[in-house]
């Protein structure tokens, strides 16, 4: 089998193309150990053992040579038979936030200069074949006084696409033009364009890259044999349950067991109510503008939602009146009043009337109750009294009937949208009779087709075109300052190159290199 090293290998998704593809992966780094966990995991899965068949190493790239990659690969089963210009194929897909077009595009981004760690270990390793994919930003992006492996002076900024060029064919590759690749050619269920680019050295043959397939395959067909109120079984779905990856020295796939990551997120029943107003395709814009022009019943629809946005377009109003009432008590003196505090107990003070005017959630209305006798530092009796005094002076802005009317009629100005909707308008239900947007990593930004939540980590992994036997390890999510230091699966999923997309493009290094036999 050919010999391929996988840099900035992430979970895996470029990895499970190559293998599929038909290459033995010798040598795959990362510096993140979440990504670790479930790299390492798989590849034991698959058969591959850790220091006979393959090796990860867990560091960052600028401090992996290639003596060091040398050394370690030469200590596996194969022999020693590894130097420069052995290795068939490098893979490598540098972490592209400096180039993307989704943030602020900084040219001396130090995280641009893993582009440059990229092509040093080329330089000193020289393999016949170099893959890397990117986002498309990186097309257009410049690099400031990029730091040259060969001793060029690049003074001031200059594309990336020119940089890579002229680099390596100072190193005697021939370059191909960087290419744009959709998943969705290629047989993933979603829209995934990535900037992909190839180059072969001098004395090898060319490389193409690879055909697109006329097919798409819709969300529909990704999610089939994954839920029991949804029985249906399609030809992507029983070849994710059956595996695509081949196992080590034997003819055969993994197939799935159970089904693992499939954890649904707990939503509070207004989220969930606020996700039912999106039908199949919508994001907030075009649900928004179906309710102005249908009108909506609310109140009987969704009345939790419908309550949470009566005192939420008066919350101002509500704050003051909340304030003023507490100040008549000692517990008030104790109280920190942040916004976040008042909108808090605003949205309690929500729930209450609304259990209120429902005789069958007596005990929701008694436990709401507690809550909000903790929240105001009152006993219980006491807090009865509060709700007594404060009930007949909130929402006097918009009131019920008022607020019913408007849904009713449409009449949604920007305030009510925001508290209908929130402000995230990139929110979409998916279309399961199309093929998916981009999946990222942040999970809130799509609502599931079928059901109103987000998604699991497996179905953006069928989204991905991961086998189902591929299970993600470490933390579900992550938030707040330790996003920029963790890995979770939603994170591993949303940055991975998509399986399908990695083989076509390995399958085509691998054509090349056959040519030379």
């Amino acid at each position: 089998m050919p010999y391929a090293i996988d840099l900035f290998c992430g979970a895996g998704g470029f990895s499970e193309g190559i293998l599929q593809a038909g290459f033995d992966i010798i040598f795959s780094s990362d510096k993140s150990p979440m990504v670790q966990e479930t790299y390492t995991n798989r590849h034991r899965q698959l058969g591959l053992i850790e220091g006979v068949d393959t090796h990860f190493e867990l560091a960052d790239i600028k401090d992996v040579t290639s003596d060091y990659i040398f050394r370690t690969i030469n200590s596996l089963k194969y022999g020693n038979i590894f130097a420069p210009k052995t290795i068939d194929a490098m893979f490598g897909g540098p972490p592209c936030q400096g180039f993307s077009r989704l943030g602020k595009r900084d040219s001396s981004d130090p995280r641009n200069m893993l582009f440059h760690e990229y092509l040093r270990l080329i330089r000193d390793i020289r393999p016949k074949y170099v893959v890397m994919e990117n986002v498309t930003g990186i097309l257009d992006m410049q690099m400031l006084d990029f730091p040259s492996v060969i001793g060029q002076v690049y003074n001031g900024q200059h594309l990336v696409p020119y940089i890579l060029q002229n680099e390596l064919e100072k190193l005697d590759y021939t370059v191909l033009e960087m290419k744009v690749l959709n998943a969705a050619n290629f047989g993933v269920p979603q829209q995934r364009n990535r900037a992909i680019f190839l180059a072969y050295r001098n004395d090898v043959p060319p490389i193409n890259y690879p055909t697109s397939i006329d097919t798409n395959v819709t969300v529909y067909d990704a999610l089939g044999d994954l839920y029991y109120e949804y029985m249906y079984s399609t030809d992507y779905s029983i070849k994710s349950m059956h595996g695509r990856t081949p196992m080590k020295n034997l003819n055969s796939t993994i197939k799935r067991e159970k089904i693992t990551n499939m954890e649904i997120s707990k939503h509070d029943i207004t989220v969930t109510e606020r996700f039912s107003l999106y039908k199949e395709g919508e994001n907030r814009k075009k649900a928004l503008d179906r309710i102005k022009f249908e009108g909506i019943d609310l109140l009987e629809e969704t009345p939790d939602l419908f309550y949470e946005t009566l005192f939420q377009i008066n919350s101002t109003h509500n704050s003051k009146v909340i304030q003023e009432t507490l100040k008549l008590y000692d517990s008030g003196a104790q109280i920190n009043f942040s916004d976040r505090w008042l909108n808090n107990t605003n949205k309690q003070l929500s729930l209450i009337l609304k259990y209120e005017k429902n005789i069958d959630s007596r005990k929701l209305l008694k436990d709401s109750i507690l809550a909000l006798s903790r929240r105001i530092h009152l006993e219980y009796e006491t807090t009865l009294e509060f709700l007594n005094k404060i009930k007949p002076l909130l929402n006097k802005n918009i009131s019920k009937k008022e607020l019913q009317k408007r849904l009713l009629d449409g009449d949604i100005d920007s305030e009510l949208a925001n508290a209908l909707f929130t402000k995230k308008g990139i929110r979409t239900r998916l279309n399961s009779k199309k093929v998916a947007p981009t999946m990222v990593t942040l999970p809130d930004d799509y609502i599931h087709p079928y059901f109103n939540r987000i998604l699991t980590v497996r179905e953006m992994a069928r989204l991905q075109s991961f086998d189902d036997s591929f299970e993600f390890l470490g933390k579900r999510t992550t938030g707040g300052s330790k996003r920029a230091l963790e890995t979770p699966q939603f994170t591993q999923v949303g940055n991975a190159v998509p399986p399908l997309l990695a083989k076509a493009i390995a399958e085509e290094v691998l054509k090349a290199i056959c040519s030379a036999k």
